[in-house]
């Protein structure tokens, strides 16, 4: 069985769509945070509702991304990359779990 890119149900349409702004809101921030000379005046006046803006956006991806999976039935790929911040976060407390456990 193939799977398409683009979702096929509501949901999983919901989830890729709130992945892209999400991804295109953190592209504008890191350019407007490293490289922009305007760094200070979006860190004091824009950054606190900004950084609202992308973690409602991430964690609607996030969720509607596993519903859409498990309920929907949706496998199309860009419901399976708005899981991606769900991999990455098992990942890395699973990693920091391992390296305290060793005591590294």
């Amino acid at each position: 069985m193939q799977h398409a890119f683009w979702p096929r149900t509501r949901l999983g349409w919901m989830a890729a769509v709130s992945f892209g702004v999400f991804a295109i809101l953190w592209i504008i921030n890191g350019y407007m945070v490293k490289v922009s000379g305007v760094g200070q005046w979006w860190l004091a006046d824009i950054q606190p509702v900004y950084g609202i803006a992308m973690v409602v956006t991430l964690v609607v991806a996030c969720v509607g991304s596993v519903a859409a999976w498990l309920i929907g039935g949706d496998n199309a790929w860009a419901v399976r990359i708005a899981t991606l911040p769900i991999w990455v976060w098992a990942f890395v407390h699973t990693m920091i779990f391992v390296l305290n456990t060793l005591h590294l």
